[in-house]
């Protein structure tokens, strides 16, 4: 080591007080080498207390053999450098002390240009707690250790730093927030409620499948008809049907006479189950009524059968005068043609009515005059024309025969095919209006032939005839065979 050891330089100062008798003012002299380098002065830093080891008064380091102090003095010196080593250093450098020399010659720093020796614990010390009194003078590096003290381990050597914030440091594993949580097996009540409602489920799928969806379910309806008319075979118009299997229901009504009113009883048959239901017959409809054109001399009296041609009906037929003081009025004055208001009904209760047509006239009828026209076609229909005037004849005053005013037209349609006939007439109607002619008709369908009334005043037969119809008996008859119509008489049955 290029530094002297401060262990023999004391040992050093001991042999001179001995040899020489030095005095304290001698030994404030001496001094260590001094290095070629100036040396930081660790002295002049000001440790705390807390950063100073505690060490004894009067007790030097020995090396080897222990010499005894007999000079007071030394022991003074001695003092001072124990006091210099526990004592804070004398930073005013014009009091310069034997301790402050002795004190620095003990503790030289390195140079400040040269690399921080390392220091070797003796062998056999490595890891032992500090112990002045244990440590030879030829130790390097153990010692009074006044200067950073905090970071020393149990030899007197400087920790390295501690690096404190490392960042984020990660959380202790711990094992029970690190083990993985077991899930928990299902609730075995549950899980058989869950099989219980699956498996009823099903079964109710397979019952609905074979029962309720396959089931025919049938609604069965009041029938009534009228007498004679025809019973339908649709079973749809006996019952309400719904299933899947609708179709394969059966329908038996063979029991029903349609001709007798009554109640009767009708079934459906579905599968091995079976299903009623009530056909009523009875009379629905108010009765079918043709009328006649009744002539009548001024002042006669006519009653409402005179009126009826034909009533028709399951049940008895019955007709009234809706206002017969109106009739009788009518029949107080010579002309036509009146409308006469009747009312037909049934013992059903079923009724309507109807209108008649009334002529008076001023004398008695002897005969009809028919005067037919030729056929002619129908524009647009398979079908002919004919005009026929129905004219009364009778004897005036003179006993001649006269026309007595008043006629009827009518005309005549016959028809070659069926669906033409029955667009035509469809329900039958009392007044009909087709061709541009409306009036009362009457219909025969085995012919497919209908007729309509009209009314034929004398005013249109005046026009017709160009100024004055013809009168008498003759003349009707040569005015009728220029227009080549073919004439007839019918008696007047009244008569």
């Amino acid at each position: 080591m290029n530094e002297q050891n401060p262990n023999n330089q004391v040992n050093q100062s001991n042999t001179n007080q001995q040899d020489g008798g030095i005095n304290s003012s001698v030994l404030g002299s001496v001094v260590g080498p001094t290095p070629s380098t100036s040396t930081p002065q660790v002295a002049q830093q000001n440790p705390t207390p807390a950063e100073q080891p505690a060490t004894t008064l009067n007790q030097t380091p020995v090396v080897g053999e222990q010499v005894a102090n007999t000079n007071p003095e030394v022991s003074n010196a001695q003092n001072i450098q124990a006091e210099t080593l526990t004592s804070p250093v004398n930073t005013n450098p014009a009091e310069g002390t034997v301790a402050d020399t002795q004190t620095e010659a003990l503790n030289p720093e390195p140079l400040a240009s040269s690399p921080s020796p390392i220091a070797q614990p003796i062998p056999g010390t490595s890891g032992t707690p500090y112990q002045a009194n244990s440590l030879t003078g030829d130790t390097v590096g153990v010692g009074t250790p006044n200067v950073g003290q905090e970071n020393l381990n149990s030899n007197a050597f400087v920790e390295p730093t501690k690096v404190e914030n490392i960042g984020i440091t990660p959380p202790a594993n711990n094992p029970i927030n690190n083990q993985t949580k077991k899930k928990k097996p299902m609730n075995k009540v549950l899980f058989v409620i869950i099989i219980i409602v699956l498996m009823a489920a099903v079964a109710f799928g397979v019952y609905y499948f074979l029962n309720i969806s396959n089931k025919v379910t049938v609604n069965t309806k009041d029938v009534q008809i009228g007498i004679g008319e025809t019973l339908s075979d649709n079973i749809n118009d006996y019952a309400t049907i719904t299933g899947s299997k609708a179709g394969t229901c059966t329908l038996n009504n063979r029991n029903v006479n349609t001709t007798v009113a009554g109640e009767y009883e009708f079934t459906i048959t579905c599968g091995e189950e079976s299903y009623t239901g009530k056909i009523t017959v009875a009379d629905l409809e108010a009765p079918s009524v043709s009328l006649n054109t009744v002539y009548k001399v001024v002042n006669e009296s006519v009653t409402v059968d005179e009126f009826i041609d034909e009533c028709s009906d399951m049940s008895n037929c019955t007709s009234n005068f809706v206002d017969e003081n109106a009739v009788n009025t009518n029949l107080a004055t010579a002309g036509g043609p009146y409308d006469v208001a009747i009312n037909v009904a049934d013992e059903a209760g079923n009724s309507k009515e109807v209108t008649g047509k009334l002529y008076v006239t001023p004398y008695s009828i002897k005969v009809f005059r028919s005067c037919e026209s030729p056929s002619s076609n129908v524009d647009n229909y398979q079908a002919t024309k004919t005009t026929t005037d129905y004219l009364p004849i009778g004897n005036d005053t003179t006993n001649g025969l006269v026309y007595l005013g008043v006629s009827q037209r009518i005309y005549t349609y016959t028809f070659t095919d069926a669906g033409s006939y029955e667009s035509v007439v469809a329900d039958h109607p009392d007044t009909l209006t087709f061709d541009g002619i409306t009036g009362t008709a009457s219909y025969n369908d085995d012919d497919l032939t209908f007729q309509i009334t009209t009314d034929l005043s004398l005013e249109t037969l005046n026009s017709e005839a160009g100024g004055t119809f013809p009168t008498t008996y003759e003349e009707l008859s040569v005015y009728y065979n220029n227009l080549q119509y073919t004439c007839n008489n019918t008696l007047n049955n009244a008569e």
